[in-house]
C-alpha cells in the first residue's frame, strides 16, 4: 500500500500581484497562479488598497491552482496566506467590513503625525519597547492619520487587521494576527513580551481594543475553512487555515 501524497497551498499577497503555489509537502510545485492589480495613488505620497482587491485575487489564485492541478479538494491538507506589509492595516467595523482603504507600506501621507509623535512622545522609550523608530513608513503613524484626518472612520473602527489577517478572518470567521505582522506595525508591539504594548498604545492615544486580542505564531492555525468559502474555492470544508506572516 502506498501512502497518499500530501499537498498544501501557499498564497502571497503582494503590492502589485498575488501569487499562489500548490505544492507537495516535499516542496515539489504542482501548480501556480497569479493575479495582478494596481496600487491606488490618489495623491502624491499616497498609496492604498481596498482589501476586497486582495481577497478577490486570493480567490482567483486558489481556484486557479486547484483547476490546473486537477486534484480533488480532499487532496489539500492546509492553506496559508501571507502578505505585504499593510502599514496601517485595514480598519474594519464590528461586522468585519472594511471602512477605508489600507494605507500600505509605500504610503507617506502621515508626515504631520510623525512630527506630532516626535514633539509629544518619548521616542526613546517607544524605541525601547518596540524596537522601531518614528517614520511615516510605520503603520502606527498611518493609524494616527486615520484618527486625525478621518474621525468618522476612527469612531467606527473595531480592529485594524493586516492584509493576511483580513483574508483569514473572511475564510474562517475568526480574527487573529501573527506576531510578525504585529511587530511590523511599529510603535505598538512589545518585542520582549511579544504582545501589544499598553504603555506604547496609551502614549500614542490608540485604544488597546483596536488591536485584536488573539496573537499567534505564523505556523498556527487560525481556524477551519468555512463551508461557503470551501465550495467557492474548491477546497474541503474545515481545511486548516494557517496564520501566515508579513513579507518584510
Amino acid at each position: 500500500m502506498t501512502s497518499r501524497t500530501a499537498h498544501v497551498i501557499g498564497v502571497d499577497i503582494g503590492t502589485q500581484s498575488t501569487k499562489a503555489l500548490l505544492v507537495q509537502t516535499d516542496g515539489t510545485i504542482v501548480a501556480q497562479a497569479s493575479q495582478a492589480y494596481q496600487v491606488e495613488t490618489p495623491q502624491p505620497l499616497w498609496a492604498q488598497q481596498w482589501p476586497e482587491v486582495w481577497l478577490d485575487a486570493v480567490v482567483v489564485c486558489i481556484q486557479g491552482v486547484m483547476r490546473l492541478s486537477g486534484l480533488a479538494p480532499n487532496a489539500i491538507e492546509a492553506l496559508c496566506v501571507s502578505s505585504l506589509y499593510g502599514g496601517s492595516g485595514i480598519p474594519v467595523d464590528a461586522d468585519g467590513r472594511a471602512l477605508h482603504p489600507c494605507l500600505i507600506w509605500m504610503d507617506r501621507r502621515a508626515q504631520d503625525e510623525v512630527e506630532w509623535v516626535r514633539r509629544h512622545i518619548d521616542v526613546e522609550r517607544l524605541f525601547d519597547i518596540t524596537g522601531n523608530g518614528v517614520d511615516s513608513y510605520y503603520g502606527f503613524t498611518k493609524m494616527l492619520w486615520l484618527r486625525d484626518k478621518q474621525p468618522a472612520v476612527w469612531e467606527r473602527t473595531k480592529h485594524f487587521l493586516p492584509p493576511n489577517s483580513y483574508v483569514n478572518a473572511q475564510f474562517t470567521g475568526q480574527v487573529a494576527v501573527d506576531h510578525s505582522s504585529a511587530g511590523n506595525i511599529g510603535g505598538v508591539y512589545d518585542i520582549v513580551r511579544r504582545g501589544w504594548s499598553d504603555e506604547a498604545l496609551a502614549m500614542l492615544g490608540i485604544p488597546r481594543a483596536m488591536m485584536p486580542e488573539r496573537l499567534v505564531e505564523s505556523s498556527a492555525p487560525v481556524g477551519p475553512l468555512l463551508p461557503d468559502w470551501a465550495e467557492r474555492l474548491g477546497l474541503p470544508a474545515g481545511l486548516p487555515v494557517m496564520a501566515g506572516g508579513v513579507d518584510a
